[in-house]
């Protein structure tokens, strides 16, 4: 269990990346039920679903690109819940030596019919395809009791009115248990456009609908602790900042506290499974 705090702040506008604190912001909350159940054969299989209630606290009416808009109809300073997309994402892995791989296939799936218009929207409501890998190794013999991984997927989304979205997404992690009890971490991910609509397509579709078809480049820093609680049970805290972007990207901070229960026994490396964070 996974609950998550997001502070939007304002988007970085156009390809130069300028931050604009007047342009959308958002206050998220979330909490995402995932499991991870590893089949026979190294197989691995996650399924998560999101609910995520988001307030709009930013201006009434604001500029894009020199031109007049209004927020959504769910824009009104109020929290609107409503569950998400269901994520599901099957693994194999693969042992060299003291490093495992573990090639990916996922799809997300919109759960039910939602408002997509504005910016306190549950989610972009598209269907998308994720392929790539992760890959782990423990790092015990420079540093005791730790280890990295890194994981890379190709994601592209169902064409909707003519606006493609395709973009990689690049995850690594690195910790190390410093106690019996307690472990740090570091993190740094990144979203890398490759094909989207540009801001002058999103404001001629009716820029309304921004966050459903905006396809952005950034790069998120944090790091965090975990607790060991039992062998068999993780607390973790994990801060994350985003630090450049451009193209839409959100500005903001996003607070990340999980609950990991582990039911019976395996060999599994930790980072094989789905992403770090899930938003919008």
């Amino acid at each position: 269990m996974t609950y998550q705090n997001y502070y939007v702040k304002g988007h970085y506008v156009g390809a130069e990346g300028i931050p604009t604190t007047d342009t959308g912001a958002t206050h998220s909350k979330s909490l995402v039920a995932e499991v991870d159940w590893g089949l026979p054969k190294s197989i691995g299989l996650t399924i998560s679903l999101p609910y995520i209630a988001s307030k709009y606290t930013g201006p009434s009416v604001y500029k894009v690109m020199g031109i007049e808009t209004t927020p959504g109809p769910l824009d009104d300073g109020f929290y609107h819940g409503a569950f998400q997309d269901l994520h599901v994402e099957v693994r194999r892995m693969i042992e060299s030596g003291r490093v495992a791989i573990a090639p990916l296939g996922g799809i997300t799936l919109p759960t039910h019919e939602y408002e997509t218009q504005g910016e306190a929207v549950p989610g972009r409501h598209r269907t998308d395809f994720q392929i790539g890998a992760s890959a782990g190794t423990d790092l015990s013999s420079w540093i005791p009791s730790s280890y990295v991984h890194a994981r890379y997927a190709l994601a592209a989304a169902e064409v909707i009115d003519g606006l493609p979205s395709v973009r990689s997404n690049i995850d690594a992690e690195v910790g190390s248990d410093v106690t019996r009890r307690l472990g740090l971490k570091g993190l740094v991910d990144w979203q890398i456009r490759h094909k989207g609509p540009t801001t002058a397509e999103l404001l001629a579709h009716g820029w309304t609908t921004h966050d459903r078809f905006i396809v952005s480049n950034y790069t998120n820093l944090g790091g965090g602790l975990t607790i060991h609680v039992r062998p068999s049970t993780e607390l973790s805290g994990i801060w994350v900042s985003t630090v450049a972007g451009n193209r839409g990207a959100h500005m903001g901070h996003l607070l990340v506290v999980t609950l990991t229960r582990e039911f019976g026994g395996g060999n599994a490396i930790k980072g094989l499974g789905g992403p770090t964070t899930n938003s919008k």
